[in-house]
């Protein structure tokens, strides 16, 4: 439990670490690309690191945008929780298995969400490009949550939560996401898979079947990378889907915990020549990365070969009497 006098300590270090005024000047000057294109993509490979103060942050988010933006990107992705290196803006450790943490986002929750919202806000109104800001993990009405935020021209375009849970988040109370939506890409639409959500196909085809062509997965995965469980994501949903998918990740160690992942763009195999899948793959899995790719609508929909699940719903009964329900 956080002691009264740490409390008060907490307090100040945030008053002096999470003032707009840090990062206000910094960011009524800066200057960023514009008439981006939409059908072009961006993902990072982004450092687990904390930041020690709000200008840091945004100095930060500015260097990535910009790097997306000088390739022309209209739709940068960046991975999860990366609202959370706002954390070190307490001047706290932080521990993933210490009781503790979570009693301390509980505390600056709000600081977090005004100081991330505030900064993409401003950052997303100075170019024309449509920014999926990782998510943030923070409380809400009681509730932990680990949410998704899509910026364009200054405004939230969409909020959504995570549905399916990695067991550390269980562990943690993290309360679970219950409702979908869609952006509009110009003449397309797009949609959210937060990390764990693009494992099941079920809400990538729930968003497929709402017309999404493009499926952006935000991830941050707490393990040494493997291929083989990597590309049971974004790169399945491609498939099982038949849309583009695009995916970042958050890169680093943390305590005992290892972080890793390829950011990359995916697509049905026909799509590709060498009919892997893979438009874009970041070379390294432990390392900063910028990965893009130019997405082809047209040859996309050209390619496509829409996967029949009914057959699922015909065999139910058979399921549930081999695993009934009551066990899950």
């Amino acid at each position: 439990m956080i002691s009264w006098w740490r409390r008060q300590r907490l307090k100040v270090t945030l008053s002096r670490s999470s003032s707009p005024n840090l990062y206000r000047s910094f960011l009524d000057q800066l200057l960023l690309r514009n008439s981006q294109n939409p059908n072009i993509v961006a993902a990072f490979n982004t450092n687990l690191r904390f930041y020690d103060n709000a200008l840091e942050f945004a100095h930060s988010v500015a260097s990535y945008m910009t790097a997306a933006l000088d390739k022309g990107a209209g739709v940068i992705l960046f991975p999860e929780y990366f609202g959370n290196l706002l954390m070190g803006i307490a001047g706290e450790p932080i521990d993933l298995d210490d009781p503790s943490t979570l009693e301390l986002l509980s505390m600056i929750s709000p600081i977090l969400y005004s100081t991330y919202v505030d900064i993409f806000s401003q950052i997303s109104a100075k170019t024309d490009a449509t920014i999926v800001a990782g998510t943030l993990a923070f409380v809400e009405n009681g509730k932990l949550v680990n949410r998704t935020f899509v910026f364009r021209r200054g405004n939230v375009i969409l909020t959504q939560d995570k549905a399916h849970l990695m067991p550390m988040e269980e562990k943690w109370g993290m309360s679970r996401g219950s409702r979908l939506g869609l952006f509009d890409l110009g003449t397309q639409k797009a949609g959210v898979l937060v990390c764990m959500d693009a494992t099941y196909y079920e809400q990538s085809r729930i968003l497929e079947n709402m017309g999404a062509r493009l499926l952006l997965v935000p991830s941050a995965n707490p393990a040494p990378f493997y291929l083989g469980e990597q590309i049971r994501g974004a790169w399945a949903r491609a498939q099982t889907s038949q849309v583009f998918t695009v995916q970042s990740f958050l890169v680093g160690k943390l305590g005992d915990y290892v972080f890793e992942g390829k950011a990359g763009v995916y697509a049905p195999h026909d799509y590709t020549e060498d009919l892997s899948g893979i438009v874009a793959l970041s070379k390294k899995y432990n390392q900063e990365e910028l990965v893009t790719a130019v997405l082809d609508y047209e040859r996309l929909n050209r390619v496509r070969q829409p996967r029949d699940f009914r057959f699922q719903a015909e065999l139910s009964k058979f399921y549930q009497s081999k695993l009934p329900l009551d066990r899950f």
